[in-house]
């Protein structure tokens, strides 16, 4: 069954599409180093906001569950190459979607609506956790030691926790 909300999407970037203004192709670019900043996709969290982000600041938002770069090693070392990066932040927050589930439950789920893989699933790690400012030290990390990462970029690697109540963010790494 086709998806109502993609159709809607369709129908609403036609109408904004008569107003677009064509982007430059890569190559056109001023090729200065961008920012990487990983973030929770969680529709309260918005670094845009709460970090004051600018254009000019050339950030790169990558957004994930619970802003965890573990799946994301290829694309910072794919990124790095094509324009360069000059740092990466990890933003984690309070009340955090990975503090409510376990990685079991995870695996549970995926069994329930693929029964054949049942067995086959019991390595799967989601990056869970009970305590997102720990978390936010094992994703900082997962980059600084990753060999695929060239050492100079694995240096600049910071972690911060936004809170979502008062709107503070503090450097845990």
């Amino acid at each position: 069954m086709a998806s109502l909300f993609a159709s809607e999407v369709i129908r609403r970037a036609e109408i904004l599409s008569k107003d677009h203004v064509p982007q430059p192709n890569l190559e056109e670019l001023p090729m200065t180093p961008l920012k990487m900043i990983f973030c929770c996709f969680d529709p309260r969290v918005l670094p845009e906001k709460f970090l004051g982000l600018k254009s000019d600041d050339r950030v790169l938002l990558v957004r994930t569950a619970s802003g965890t770069p573990a799946r994301n090693i290829l694309d910072i070392v794919a990124i790095d190459r094509l324009v360069g990066l000059n740092e990466i932040i990890v933003v984690k927050h309070t009340d955090c979607g990975a503090l409510h589930m376990t990685d079991e439950a995870i695996r549970e789920h995926i069994v329930k609506h693929n029964p054949a893989l049942a067995g086959k699933v019991n390595d799967i790690e989601a990056q869970t956790t009970t305590n997102i400012t720990e978390r936010t030290r094992l994703d900082v990390e997962i980059i600084k030691s990753s060999p695929l990462v060239r050492k100079e970029l694995r240096a600049t690697v910071s972690g911060l926790l936004y809170d979502i109540k008062t709107g503070k963010v503090d450097r845990i790494v």
